[in-house]
């Protein structure tokens, strides 16, 4: 399978999705939005991946970038692409899908509990009923029109959602990696300074990394879902 990667950040990558890439022999392209490189043509890939960012999709007049992405991620849909999004990445996929992204009450950041909604989603059965889940994000959107909330925490309630059978976003990330989260502290780790009951510590971060096995097999199920006709 083609993949293609959009990356936002350059201290937020695939993390573990990439060993996921490898043992399946899959090609991987990117487009890397910080250097500024152009999108590719849709029959380039087959499977669309949409990584973070510290961006908002309600920033487009600060981020001109945003409305070249909405148009091309657009495209890919109409295209009949498989599309995963997550984090800014499902933001955008609800963006594209015509939802209302905006503000959330409270920043979510560090290990947080969420709960499946199993009894909408009976094809998706490797779904847990509840897993402790890294978060790392300031926003939260509506459900689009058609599409299933895949899951909700105790402070935002849509954690993510599928439309059809290749379109899944998700708010939170199963990818990560120790690398991945040293990363992603050291480029964006003012957001830990502010205290908060959804905002953990580095310390408290990283004293949770045993978490990282069941979380990435929950990924890897939800990419071998994504990419099977």
């Amino acid at each position: 399978m083609k993949i293609h990667c959009i990356r936002h950040e350059a201290f937020e990558g695939l993390a573990n999705i990439s060993k996921w890439i490898q043992l399946n022999n899959h090609q991987l392209s990117y487009t890397h939005i910080y250097l500024d490189e152009a999108f590719p043509s849709v029959d380039d890939f087959e499977l669309l991946i949409i990584m973070g960012g510290m961006a908002s999709v309600y920033e487009k007049k600060s981020h001109l970038w945003l409305i070249k992405e909405k148009e091309f991620v657009q495209k890919a849909i109409n295209h009949g692409k498989k599309v995963l999004g997550i984090c800014l990445g499902a933001q955008i996929l609800a963006d594209a899908l015509g939802s209302k992204v905006y503000k959330a009450p409270f920043k979510e950041i560090g290990w947080f509990p969420l709960e499946f909604n199993i009894n909408e989603l009976p094809k998706l059965k490797f779904l847990p009923d509840k897993l402790e889940v890294f978060h790392w994000h300031g926003d939260t959107f509506d459900i689009p029109t058609g599409a299933v909330r895949i899951g909700s925490s105790e402070l935002i309630q849509n954690q993510g959602f599928i439309c059809g059978k290749s379109i899944i976003a998700l708010q939170f990330h199963c990818e990560m990696n120790i690398e991945q989260l040293n990363m992603m502290i050291k480029g964006a780790g003012q957001d830990l300074l502010n205290k908060g009951k959804f905002i953990q510590s580095e310390k408290e971060i990283m004293e949770k990394v045993g978490l990282i096995p069941t979380t990435n097999q929950l990924m890897f199920d939800i990419l071998d879902f994504i990419s099977t006709d």
